[in-house]
């Protein structure tokens, strides 16, 4: 086929784009998709049945034929500059410096295909291909475990506890000064523009975030502005004048100054923390905080309105991110209300509320259509009543919760499989592929400070991890909180690992002991305290014969296939080395004093070692061992374990145990 080469650009000298080439051929589908290098952005169009123009536009900029606009007012039909002309059937490809002269980064830019009449034939359409000054800044993680940051003294906790992420507030109201600034401010260069951010402040970040990075801990940053005494800092043109009631101010990119100061703040994070462990890496941004109660972010009740609101600035949050890093990314965090009404369920909320299963709904279809890309989501999950401390069966019969992702009212535990469904559908897949979760802020109450109470919460806690160990979508579960907090447990709201006074509740050891081999002996013991009702109807209990292990709770609702396993709780180091499991432990030939043990041979063992009661008696290679020394008519706990020699260290798998009597 014949190649044509011609000039299509024609763009104004305000934004110093310089021109590009054009190349034509046939096309037969249509795509429209923008990439974006370190110097130039290019544009790729082919197939569409109408001649028009492409134009683009501000993120606060829409056509006027555009319907999802949030409130902004900028309208206009030939937006801010003309990329070039498109004939129609043809494959075109536009090509024009990524930076203007006066400093502007087009990467945040967004375009349109428009007939003659103004007509929309495709967009706005944004960058979805960005070349970033590094690839890859996220640790492989060993374990889902987290842990909630609220201090810096906290890390020594979570290097205890074995947690391979945290979570960290970013504070964006005193972030960065607005007017004046003091002497030894911070100064950051950002669409051409220079502002400048609080030291004192950014140093507390880097303590923090650079001690998790150290230790090869990813971070994971809540990005929002809240109400303190330094909100006077924030920009009027950030703020939205609808806020009721709410501990948050929003970020407003509706206007040109709220719009390029929140990229100015969200580039200084990104760049700040994506250059090394000494200097801190956060890879995953929570883009504010419980935005299905809207006055966190903008008190409204209608769905594309709020939407097309944040999703202005999740997208540019998600933009300024990817220049820095190419593994790190956004995240999009809601309560437990799910698909249930919040003002009926439980008013928490002073202002509006939208349902998250169709804002989520919203968000796929719209960000799919205007360029995809990999934004997650951070649920905040507990129970139906977060204060229960044997939440199961509180769950499983009070009918707010089921089985089924479209009718569900809640989010909680005891149905959080639904997500794994939910973002399996092609719908919701980002790329062919499921999106990620974060558990940033969710745990397990004690209820009070009784043994029993205590006892439940290590139980939920252990079948809460359990769970989430076995559904892939999960890439982190950040544990909410490590202590208990006076004023809430007034309330009965006990969610720490630690008491009030610092004292390690049973759940801290679950917790430490849930992905190692110790994870089966230490989480039984509590099993006793779970209890449920099977779709709402039928009893079940240790008690009454019908919970057998933790795998029999995974399934208070029918309909969900687990593949249940302890060794999927494994951190990925022990299972590289597992040498697998002991299965049909036996006692054989007993004798007064001695006994035969027998079992089946792990698939990856080096050898076995047998205790007794506690002790080791016996270290072997074999699949048998006789057991001497014992007392006549006298019980013994027998307990196998297979271990494998790597570079001449023992690793040792799951225990098995059988109680025998002697003669």
């Amino acid at each position: 086929m014949k190649r044509v080469l011609i000039s299509v650009m024609t763009l104004t000298m305000m934004f110093g784009i310089m021109s590009g080439k054009v190349q034509s051929v046939q096309a037969a589908a249509t795509s429209f998709q923008v990439s974006v290098t370190s110097s130039k952005v290019t544009i790729n169009v082919k197939g569409y049945k109408t001649s028009g123009t492409i134009y683009g536009y501000d993120a606060n900029s829409y056509t006027k034929k555009d319907s999802l606009k949030g409130i902004s007012k900028d309208l206009t039909n030939t937006g801010s500059f003309k990329v070039g002309s498109y004939t129609k059937g043809k494959s075109q490809t536009y090509s024009f410096d990524r930076y203007t002269k006066e400093g502007k980064d087009l990467l945040y830019s967004k375009y349109y295909l428009l007939s003659r009449s103004g007509k929309i034939i495709k967009g706005p359409v944004y960058a979805t291909k960005i070349t970033s000054v590094k690839k890859k800044i996220a640790f492989t993680q060993n374990t889902k475990k987290g842990l909630y940051n609220e201090n810096s003294t906290n890390m020594s906790y979570a290097k205890d506890l074995g947690v391979s992420s945290i979570t960290v507030n970013l504070d964006l109201a005193s972030l960065m000064y607005v007017n004046s600034h003091p002497e030894g401010s911070i100064a950051f260069k950002s669409q051409g523009k220079t502002y400048y951010f609080d030291a004192s402040m950014v140093a507390n970040y880097d303590a923090m975030i650079s001690a998790a990075s150290k230790k090869s801990m990813n971070v994971i940053a809540i990005i929002a502005a809240w109400k303190t005494s330094d909100t006077n800092r924030f920009s009027s043109s950030l703020r939205y004048k609808s806020s009721v009631g709410s501990p948050l101010l929003g970020t407003n990119t509706s206007n040109d100054i709220g719009r390029d100061e929140y990229i100015a703040m969200m580039e200084f994070l990104a760049n700040r923390y994506s250059k090394s462990k000494s200097k801190g890496l956060i890879n995953t941004y929570v883009i504010s905080n419980e935005i299905d109660f809207t006055p966190y972010f903008y008190n409204c009740k209608s769905l594309n309105t709020f939407m097309a609101e944040y999703e202005r600035s999740l997208r540019l949050a998600n933009l300024a991110v990817k220049k820095y890093a190419g593994d790190a990314n956004v995240a999009v965090p809601f309560t437990h209300y799910w698909n249930g009404d919040e003002n009926k369920l439980g008013k928490e909320n002073s202002g509006y509320s939208l349902k998250p299963y169709q804002m989520l709904n919203w968000l796929a279809k719209t960000t799919n259509a205007q360029g995809a890309y990999d934004w997650a989501i951070a649920p905040h999950i507990y129970s139906s009543l977060n204060t229960k401390s044997n939440f199961l069966k509180d769950d499983s019969k009070r009918g707010w919760v089921n089985g089924n992702y479209k009718t569900s009212k809640q989010l909680t535990f005891t149905n959080v499989e639904i997500l794994q469904k939910y973002l399996s559908t092609s719908a919701l897949k980002y790329n062919g592929k499921i999106r990620f979760v974060y558990l940033t802020e969710s745990g397990v109450s004690s209820s009070s400070n009784s043994t029993k109470a205590k006892n439940e919460q290590a139980a939920s806690l252990a079948y809460v991890y359990l769970k989430i160990a076995n559904l892939s979508c999960i890439k982190s579960f950040n544990y909410y909180r490590l202590q208990d907090h006076k004023a809430e447990s007034k309330h009965h709201l006990s969610i720490g690992l630690l008491t009030t006074a610092g004292e390690k509740k049973p759940a801290y050891t679950v917790y430490k002991n849930i992905d190692t081999y110790n994870m089966r002996t230490t989480a039984n013991k509590y099993l006793k305290y779970l209890s449920f009702y099977k779709n709402g109807k039928t009893y079940y209990s240790v008690a009454n014969g019908k919970i057998k292990s933790y795998q029999t709770p995974m399934s208070v609702f029918s309909g969900y296939k687990w593949s249940f396993s302890f060794r999927n709780a494994l951190k990925s180091s022990l299972k590289k080395n597992d040498p697998g499991m002991i299965y049909n432990v036996k006692a054989s030939k007993k004798t007064k004093t001695a006994m035969t043990i027998s079992y089946r041979k792990a698939v990856a063992a080096t050898g076995y070692r047998i205790k007794v009661n506690g002790k080791t008696k016996v270290t072997t290679k074999k699949t048998s061992a006789r057991i001497t020394g014992l007392k006549s008519k006298k019980s013994y706990k027998v307990t196998v374990q297979a271990y494998k020699t790597v570079k001449g260290k023992k690793h040792y798998g799951f225990t098995t145990s059988v109680t025998v009597k002697t003669k």
